[in-house]
């Protein structure tokens, strides 16, 4: 019976009383580390949670958290708190592990049902705000997302009580994913705002070190790879749209409709014109549960680099390689001509098409001699020419204008004899440099770029090249 009551201590009870001390370990680290956060927001604001949750797979948090501020009292009751991690060790020390970085491969934040009333404190507090930054504006000056709403300058609080919001309820989802083999860096964040809408983030970073502690980050020249944004439509159209075309006395198409016309007008007026497929882009998804998606995906990456090399506004939107969808059906963006979407840019234009151009006035002035000397010699047919030839033999003659500088492209052997020059390189990977050449010797074109107020020399091995172009 003795061995039997020693085997069972052994066997069984001893183990259980591992497991729980560790437990217990591990939920007292957890509360800690609570009550630290808690402490550390005291000077804005009272904290206090009903039950602290462990899991000890990996999965720790905080339930019936009230958080009350400070500064006007108002109460922000949140459902849950969650930090997911598939490295359970990293909960017994993480601040110490974020700053060394060494971050476990995957880290989650999701809070469930954070809620602030439309009629709180801190709510009437923004909404005064927005009411004062608009009196300073031009008087009649009418908000964007207000335009054709009948009298409305702006869509406030009064409104969305009136469409049937008393209160504003978020599920967040923070998350973070590292892949150290390819030394990429992903980041995401979902919001569901009840009633409103659910929107999206996804970016994905490829960095050139192995550190990815905070400190550091920005020395290993991170690079984007990829972004996506997307947004759905979950009841704020439709009550939106009810709701001002009631204000307006009209019909939801015809306040759409009228809507849409503000907005071009307004636009304008800021020196844009859109092309037609954005139009489509944005009437869609002002319908009820209109969805869009803008993806970016630049060849290579984007880094400070590329974005120094790029002389454009439309060079940037050719080097993020742009997609756009509305209601997941892709929208092709090929025919969209960026340079004429600023207006001021399209009258420069055309002002310059309509004034007298330097190679315009030289041939005004030439068919302006020959109109002189034509009807002469056609007033008396048969007449000897040979004076009149005499005479503009005499006139001095104006030496050929220059032809106007320009890009043109040369090949990487002759990148020696452009010293000093302006050029354009694009390499293999589709970046696009773009600088003065300081030097192209033994397999390498060094290209001096302004970056701010200073100045950079980056280096590239002629083998990395595809193209180049001189100004000259």
């Amino acid at each position: 019976m003795r061995k039997l009551a020693i085997g069972f201590v052994f066997l069984v009870l001893l183990p259980a009383l591992v497991v729980a001390g560790g437990y217990g370990f591990y939920w007292y680290q957890v509360k800690r580390y609570a009550d630290q956060l808690v402490e550390q927001a005291a000077p804005f604001a009272r904290v206090e949670y009903g039950a602290i949750h462990a899991d000890p797979r990996g999965e720790v948090g905080l339930d019936q958290v009230s958080i009350t501020l400070n500064q006007d009292g108002t109460r922000i009751p949140i459902d849950s708190i969650r930090v997911r991690s598939q490295d359970p060790l990293f909960f017994l020390d993480p601040q110490g592990r974020i700053e060394s970085g060494d971050l476990p491969l995957q880290l989650n934040l999701v809070l469930k049902q954070a809620q602030i009333g439309l009629s709180s404190k801190l709510i009437k507090t923004l909404e005064a705000q927005a009411a004062q930054a608009q009196t300073l504006s031009a008087d009649g000056v009418v908000s964007p997302d207000a335009l054709g709403c009948g009298d409305l300058q702006r869509i406030d609080i009064a409104a969305l009580s009136e469409m049937g919001y008393k209160s504003l309820a978020m599920d967040l989802v923070l998350g973070m994913s590292i892949e150290p083999h390819n030394r990429r860096i992903r980041f995401n964040a979902d919001t569901d705002l009840a009633g409103f809408g659910q929107s999206g983030m996804n970016i994905e970073l490829s960095v050139t070190g192995d550190s990815f502690a905070p400190a550091q980050m920005l020395a290993a020249n991170p690079r984007l790879r990829r972004l996506e944004l997307s947004y759905q439509d979950a009841g704020y159209n439709a009550r939106r749209n009810k709701f001002c075309a009631k204000a307006a006395g009209v019909d939801v198409d015809t306040y759409l409709a009228e809507h849409e016309r503000l907005m071009r007008d307004w636009l304008l007026a800021q020196g844009v014109d859109l092309p037609e497929l954005i139009w489509d882009l944005y009437n869609g998804i002002n319908r009820p549960r209109g969805r869009a998606t803008l993806t970016m995906e630049p060849p290579g990456g984007l880094g400070a680099e590329v974005m120094a090399g790029l002389g454009a506004p439309t060079q940037l939107i050719d080097r993020l390689n742009i997609g756009l969808s509305l209601n997941d059906k892709p929208l092709v963006l090929d025919s969209i001509n960026w340079n004429e979407v600023l207006v001021e840019a399209r009258r420069t234009l055309a002002a310059r098409s309509t004034s007298p151009q330097p190679e315009t006035v030289a041939q005004m002035n030439a068919a302006d001699e020959q109109t002189e000397v034509d009807p002469l010699a056609a007033s008396e047919p048969g007449a000897d020419s040979s004076g009149l030839d005499e005479v503009l033999r005499g006139l001095p003659k104006r030496d050929p204008k220059p032809e106007p500088k320009k890009y043109r492209a040369i090949s990487v052997a002759q990148l020696a004899d452009v010293k000093g020059l302006p050029v354009r390189v694009r390499t293999d990977l589709g970046n696009r440099f773009e600088g003065r050449v300081v030097d192209a010797r033994n397999g390498t074109l060094k290209i001096e770029q302004r970056v701010d107020k200073g100045l950079i020399i980056y280096p590239l091995e002629f083998d990395q090249i595809s193209s180049v172009e001189v100004y000259r």
